[in-house]
């Protein structure tokens, strides 16, 4: 990154990870420090903000302001309520709507296995019996699955 693009207030994009500056600047919004470095913790423009008058640290505060409102994620662990949309002989499909208790932003599907349904006599379960589409679910993620089944 050259110094230049550093001097620029709201200029550059950049993406999590990337280095925002060293130890002479304190870590703002979007951003966290890491040893003796910022980095972004968020896609944005990056921003420095100055301190404040009669501030005894008088070190500069850098940022990222994002370029739009990121909702939930669900991740392994997460509750989840999402809406059947589909129901087959070994699995239903299901379209995410809260993750933890928070509303997504984004369009998440989730997969529940016949096996995943209860912890007994799994081969006896009936996912035609279980899920209709258009039921609600709480659920705990137990894993992520790529666009093609491969994890990620």
């Amino acid at each position: 990154m050259a110094a230049t693009a550093m001097d620029h207030d709201g200029g550059e994009v950049v993406t999590p990870g990337e280095l925002l500056g060293n130890s002479s600047l304190l870590a703002g919004l979007g951003a966290y420090a890491d040893g003796r470095c910022v980095r972004a913790s968020i896609t944005g423009h990056r921003r420095l903000v100055p301190p404040p008058p009669g501030s005894t640290d008088q070190r500069s505060t850098v940022e990222v302001v994002g370029h739009k409102a990121h909702g939930a994620v669900p991740q392994p662990g997460s509750v989840v309520i999402a809406r059947v949309t589909k129901v087959m002989a070994r699995m239903a499909s299901a379209d995410i709507m809260c993750v933890d208790s928070k509303a997504v932003k984004e369009k998440f599907t989730g997969m529940i296995r016949q096996q995943d349904v209860r912890a007994t006599e799994i081969d006896k379960v009936d996912m035609f019996q279980s899920y209709r589409p258009g039921d609600i679910v709480r659920a705990l993620v137990v894993s992520l699955r790529g666009k093609y089944g491969a994890p990620i």
